[in-house]
């Protein structure tokens, strides 16, 4: 009986019937093994995907406006070089050019609207500015002159808030001025500043030079956007030191301050701003926008000199070193167009007879040729003559103070006459 149900079997295994149901099996498990397969591998795709919605798109937008925000890879590195990864990648690449195309529309909208506010608010306070200066010579009463000085200076302090804002915006200067020693270009920009009286302003030119008259206002509003800056980073007991100096190609403005000084990341990004190359975006200046230096920048690519804050100052702050080329200079006649006033008094120590050559572009310094004149016979000194002392600019509290006591005497001068007058009438 078991040799019969032995033989049996072995005769059903032997079968075709048995070897086409053993070869169904197999197909069927490998078609589940490849179900299987493909639903692990839409699953992976479907994370994913759910990834790149809801961790790399956001985190790209932000990285646009703040870069030093990551943006995250893949979940799945096994995925890196799929057709599933090049098609992120490409849905990446398209999100990041129309958010970027989007910040500078909007951007390039928001600065022609302020470049249009800027030029309006401008032009009234240059109107300002002149009432202001009319009516210090109608009063002669001290402290309406006192007053007037006030709000002139308060005035320009905005003046210049809103002239770096449109420059900023892509707006000129918006004045246009005549050949200026550098000098009275150091001395009106300290007049644009807050806390003008801690500016000390120096002269060490070997050379009487000027700005040529294309560049004043553009250095005149780069040399007060470093002064404020200074100024603002200076603790309001310790002066702020500006000197001018001549070099061989050139000239250039030192501006040092007693701050708590820059960072590595802080020099970089003021670095990056003063070249004149990065874009600047106003979304990008904060809250108050700080737009000291990224005005600067668009003056240095649009005129050709350069700024620097690279190095320390001696007394552990910031130095700024504003340098002129030699397009930029001209030697000033100071016989024919004196310097003003107010201007530093030269310290000049370089052999006299040198300057550099305007218009020269920055070349070596040359000689300058001098016309030798006959002089009449003097009679000779029964006594040795003084040395006349160089006469130091006075600051603007002195001329402000001058000014007032010009004005009292005035007045009391005209009340003594009129007082005589009566009195004669009277008798």
């Amino acid at each position: 009986m078991a040799v019969a149900v032995g033989t049996a079997a072995a005769t059903l295994v032997g079968t075709p019937l048995y070897i086409r149901a053993r070869g169904r099996f197999r197909r069927l498990r490998a078609e589940r093994d490849a179900a299987d397969q493909e639903n692990a591998r839409l699953k992976g795709w479907a994370a994913e995907s759910e990834h790149l919605v809801t961790a790399r798109l956001p985190a790209l937008v932000t990285h646009l406006a703040h870069p030093h925000v990551p943006v995250p890879g893949l979940r799945d590195r096994a995925l890196a070089g799929s057709s599933m990864d090049v098609a992120h990648r490409q849905v990446l690449d398209l999100v990041s050019r129309a958010v970027a195309a989007e910040r500078e529309r909007v951007d390039e909208a928001a600065q022609a609207v302020m470049r249009g506010a800027t030029t309006v608010i401008q032009a009234a306070s240059y109107r300002l500015q002149t009432e202001i200066r009319e009516m210090q010579y109608r009063f002669d009463d001290p402290l309406i002159a006192e007053t007037a000085m006030g709000l002139d200076q308060l005035n320009e302090q905005n003046l210049r808030r809103i002239q770096a804002t449109g420059v900023l915006c892509g707006a000129s200067p918006g004045l246009t001025r005549a050949d200026s020693s550098l000098g009275d270009v150091l001395k009106g920009a300290q007049s644009r500043v807050r806390a003008y009286q801690r500016i000390t302003v120096s002269n060490h030119l070997a050379q009487p030079l000027g700005v040529v008259a294309r560049a004043v206002e553009p250095v005149a509003v780069t040399v007060a956007e470093l002064m404020a800056n200074a100024v603002h980073h200076t603790h309001g007991t310790l002066p702020v030191e500006a000197s001018c100096h001549q070099v061989e190609s050139g000239a250039c403005v030192v501006i040092d301050d007693a701050g708590v000084g820059m960072n590595a990341d802080e020099v970089a990004f003021a670095t990056r701003l003063l070249s004149g190359t990065w874009p600047v975006m106003l979304t990008e200046l904060g809250d108050p926008p700080r737009a000291g230096f990224a005005t600067i920048g668009r003056l240095v690519k649009q005129y050709g000199f350069s700024v620097s804050v690279d190095k320390p100052s001696p007394y552990g702050g910031v130095r700024a070193v504003l340098f002129l080329p030699g397009h930029l200079l001209t030697l000033l006649d100071e016989q024919a167009n004196p310097p003003s006033a107010m201007a530093p008094a030269p310290r000049r120590t370089a052999p006299p007879g040198h300057a550099v050559a305007p218009d020269s572009g920055g070349d070596a310094v040359l000689p300058r040729r001098r016309r030798v004149r006959s002089q009449p016979p003097q009679p000779a000194p029964s006594a040795p003559a003084a040395v006349a002392e160089p006469v130091d600019a006075r600051t603007p509290d002195e001329v402000a103070s001058t000014y007032s006591a010009f004005q009292a005497g005035t007045a009391s001068g005209r009340a003594a006459v009129t007082a005589d007058h009566d009195e004669g009438n009277l008798t």
